[in-house]
């Protein structure tokens, strides 16, 4: 090994020891036992895939940044005019400022953190395939490699160049191996096979377990939605065939999600109950979410601080009744009536999608952050397939369950496009997907900023130290 290898890697352990995430080799975070015990036994193994979860679900990822904060402050969805306001220069897409530029680290350092953790765990799972009872060798193999795709697919989308720069051009990393070495960083092509590579072997290790349920006696087989299964494994395919442009392949996979109609729509009586027990992130149609035990905290950080203070994430009401049409009888939509509520006689409107009241009833899905949906099958579906009435059916169908009208069938292709896109203005509020919307189609402009946007908007910078010792 070179003095210089040796010295990135030092580095390299020095770097994803900070910025807040787990610990650098936490794959178990209840003990402290070495690796060497940790997977001796078939626990070991479980309790490692639990600590990348557990990675997950920290607020620089999908707890907080990812989903309902950062991103969607780049997309607009936010008012944070206040110079006052920690999202402000975000907002601007001020990428160099102090504070917006440790968040978008984090991006980076805890996801490859994340990455190495299910490197670590996969390299010693094959030479001790014997310890494991019944399918959970598959399970969890398929999960690990499920999750590193879904990581690094995430990564490119956040650090990436943007789609029209075609698939030749150079992206991230892709790490395949836990080892202190530094990777070169690959083209988008390389890096979208390698992810539908994963994919492909965690589709075919997890179809031993299609089942999906909220418990069973098994605690580890329980609550499907929280693991990255068969059917996560499947619309994440649909979602990376549809950002590299490959139609033919997302609509078959939205399809496969839909014909198999294993996830229920959420019932509006589940949505419309009082306070004490309201499922607002419609959980029956989670394909994969994360299970965030301080969810409540955060939410409280975010969107209902104490009076007076001014880093709240909230928005107008002239804003929210624009974004879903209310002059056009919006009102009736349940992602209006029931997600959004106001401060007494306030102008200004807060999203309720992860409001915790602390006597609501711990069943129906919350404290969890939904990362895949059903809804966004259909919007792939109806996206990527070529007939344009069947499009307006699938649109249709989801909007039945939001309590809207039907389109009438006679919409053009570019009318069904433009309905797509207010559909996900309106489904992902408070989950991170717009802005990833908006670079995958390259628009020229985003809602609520008022300057054009292109690569330089949507590509965020890597970290400095990346950027000087992986050049």
């Amino acid at each position: 090994m070179t003095i210089r290898t040796k010295y990135l890697g030092w580095l390299l352990l020095v770097l994803l020891s900070g910025s807040g995430c787990k610990k650098w080799l936490d794959v178990n975070p209840k003990t402290n036992v070495t690796q060497d015990k940790l997977f001796n036994n078939e626990q070991g193994f479980k309790d490692a895939l639990v600590g990348v979860y557990t990675q997950l679900a920290s607020r620089p990822l999908y707890a907080r940044e990812l989903t309902m904060a950062f991103m969607d402050v780049l997309a607009q969805n936010y008012s944070v005019t206040s110079n006052f306001h920690i999202y402000n220069k975000a907002s601007q897409y001020n990428y160099t400022d102090a504070v917006t530029r440790l968040k978008i680290d984090s991006f980076w350092i805890c996801g490859y953190k994340a990455i190495a953790n299910i490197n670590n765990l996969l390299e010693a799972i094959d030479g001790k395939r014997d310890i494991f009872k019944g399918d959970n060798y598959k399970i969890i193999k398929g999960e690990a490699l499920g999750l590193r795709a879904l990581i690094h697919f995430d990564l490119l989308r956040l650090f990436g160049p943007v789609t029209a720069a075609g698939e030749g051009a150079t992206a991230i990393p892709y790490m395949t191996q836990f080892a202190m070495v530094v990777e070169p960083a690959k083209t988008t092509g390389e890096v979208l096979n390698l992810c539908m590579k994963d994919l492909n072997e965690a589709t075919d290790l997890l179809s031993v377990y299609k089942t999906v349920v909220y418990g069973v006696e098994d605690p580890f087989l329980s609550y499907t939605r929280n693991h990255f299964n068969f059917w996560a494994a499947t619309g994440l395919k649909a979602r990376i065939s549809l950002w590299r442009g490959d139609k033919t392949n997302a609509y078959a996979y939205a399809q496969e999600l839909i014909k198999a109609a294993v996830f229920p729509w959420v019932s509006q009586s589940n949505i419309s109950v009082g306070v004490t027990d309201a499922s607002r992130t419609f959980p029956t149609e989670h394909l994969f979410a994360v299970y965030v035990s301080n969810l409540k905290d955060i939410n409280t950080e975010l969107f209902r601080a104490a009076a007076g203070t001014s880093n709240v994430l909230t928005n107008s009401t002239t804003f929210i009744n624009n974004r879903f049409d209310i002059a056009s009888g919006g009102t009736t939509d349940y992602r209006y009536a029931f997600l959004w509520k106001t401060d007494g006689t306030s102008s200004t409107k807060y999203p309720a999608k992860y409001l915790i009241d602390d006597l609501q009833y711990a069943g129906r899905g919350e404290w969890r952050v939904p990362v895949i949906t059903l809804s966004e099958m259909y919007y792939i579906a109806a996206e990527a397939g070529t007939n344009t009435a069947e499009s307006i059916s699938l649109l249709n169908e989801v909007r039945a369950h939001r309590g809207q009208s039907a389109l009438p069938n006679t919409l053009t292709t570019e009318q069904i496009s433009a309905e797509i896109f207010k559909e996900y203005k309106k489904e992902f509020y408070q989950q991170g997907q717009l802005f990833f919307y908006y670079k995958r189609l390259n628009k020229p402009n985003i809602e609520g900023y008022g300057q054009p946007v292109g690569e330089a908007i949507y590509v965020l910078p890597r970290p400095n130290d990346e950027i000087e010792f992986n050049n």
